[in-house]
């Protein structure tokens, strides 16, 4: 397996085990942070029960539980625990316990090092306990470092165990998707030039019938060879898609001027549509607008919608291009019998089929054949970074593409104030 399909499979692998690690990375912070969490409450909770201890049961100084100091005020004599941090015990705290009899505790910093700090009044005695948090502090970053260290390894292991994994299963798929590509590409190729015969030989004999000496030439045969050179183009614009869609992925960008482009797809199909009593016209903007694009994809995003609008129109089909400061958008509408509300969905699916929209249940209306055209429109629209849609009216049907516009430096925007634009894009979000 080479060329394309090697490094589709390399980007899905790699995409594959960059989900796969942040799914982790997800998973794992939940973990390390409800153990940090479970950790800490215990820590508080041991630390407030041996606050509470040691001012509510110890009598003296001599008996303070380890990693805390003990001030015990009795009857104005002030005795304090040996290594007492500097600027404790909190007299204050002490006077204000005495006088109202309730209990305080706060938390404190001296010289950058934490302590927890209670106040009670033990019968007819004032005790304050000094809790010293920096022990529990220190295990909760040693607990944080090794949780990190450990989750981060996991982590990259996990990836790299991801990306084989993933080459693994996705390398036969791959090898499928590349076979299925050369198949329909080398069909399409092979095939174009015998269609191309066949469409030269049946135009010629449409000539040759035209100007045969009869006066009038049997018009069986005038509509058979017609409906042979009708057929003849059909098939080339099916192999004509098939061909792009085998690499729908691999699109070449260039500047183009889609207004001109419009144009000249439009005046194309006017003879075409003409025979079928079908008028093709165009609106919307009439100067050019270069843009950013794959000529030929928007060549046949083009074809595919005038195509499709021209085989359902009944008299009349209108092509629309019109943009704002940040994206294209190309309408076309035909009054022929649109689309149901249960084919939209499903539209742009391949060889869509359905039933007309205004058919009735039990008229027996044949049923309407989308093909790769549509389908292939929103292809072209998603390479591009667009999207295609069916629109909603009254009557006919309406296939709206909406591409963002890229262009060169220097080139000048849309028509329209920054206002618009600005109005234009909160009415997209919404």
């Amino acid at each position: 397996m080479k060329g394309q399909a090697e490094d589709e499979l390399q980007r899905s692998s790699w995409r594959l085990a960059l989900q796969t690690g942040a799914l982790l990375v997800l998973l794992l912070v939940a973990i390390a942070g409800s153990v940090l969490l479970i950790v800490s409450t215990s820590q508080a909770s041991a630390a407030q029960r041996l606050l509470t201890t040691a001012t509510e049961h110890v009598d003296s100084i001599v008996d303070a539980p380890a990693g805390t100091w003990l001030a015990i005020s009795n009857q104005g004599v002030l005795t304090v625990s040996p290594g007492m941090p500097s600027g404790l015990p909190d007299l204050k705290a002490i006077e204000a316990v005495a006088a109202s009899g309730d209990a305080a505790q706060e938390d404190v910093s001296i010289a950058g090092r934490p302590y927890t700090v209670r106040t009670a009044d033990s019968g007819s005695r004032v005790v304050q306990a000094v809790f010293d948090r920096h022990e529990n502090l220190e295990e909760l970053n040693r607990l944080g470092l090794a949780l990190l260290l450990t989750c981060g390894g996991a982590v990259v292991l996990a990836s790299l165990l991801a990306v084989w994994l993933a080459r693994r299963a996705m390398r036969p798929m791959a090898e499928a998707l590349d076979r299925q590509r050369r198949f329909v590409a080398d069909a399409s190729h092979e095939l174009r030039t015998p269609l191309t015969l066949l469409s030269m030989r049946a135009q010629m004999l449409r000539r040759r019938v035209a100007s045969s000496p009869l006066q009038e030439p049997p018009a069986s045969i005038e509509a058979d060879v017609d409906a042979m050179v009708e057929d003849s183009r059909s098939l080339t614009r099916l192999l004509e898609d098939l061909l792009i869609s085998a690499d729908s992925r691999r699109i070449e960008l260039t500047e183009i001027d889609v207004v001109a482009l419009a144009d000249d797809v439009v005046e194309s199909f006017s003879v075409s549509a003409a025979r079928r009593g079908v008028t093709v016209e165009r609106s919307g903007l009439t100067g050019p607008l270069g843009i950013i694009a794959a000529p030929t994809a928007l060549r046949r995003l083009f074809v595919a919608l005038l195509d499709n609008a021209v085989r359902f129109a009944r008299e009349r089909v209108d092509v629309a291009v019109t943009a704002d400061a940040r994206t294209l958008v190309i309408t076309v509408r035909d009054d022929g019998p649109g689309f149901a509300d249960d084919v939209r969905p499903r539209a742009f699916e391949r060889f869509a089929t359905a039933p007309p929209a205004d058919a009735a249940p039990e008229d027996g209306t044949a049923a309407r054949h989308y093909g790769l055209g549509l389908a292939l429109v929103a292809e072209v629209a998603a390479q591009h970074g667009g999207r295609a849609e069916i629109a909603a009216q009254p009557s006919g049907a309406a296939v709206v593409v909406h591409l963002p516009i890229r262009r060169n430096q220097g080139n000048s925007p849309a028509a329209g104030s920054w206002l618009r634009a600005f109005v234009s894009r909160v009415r997209r979000m919404f």
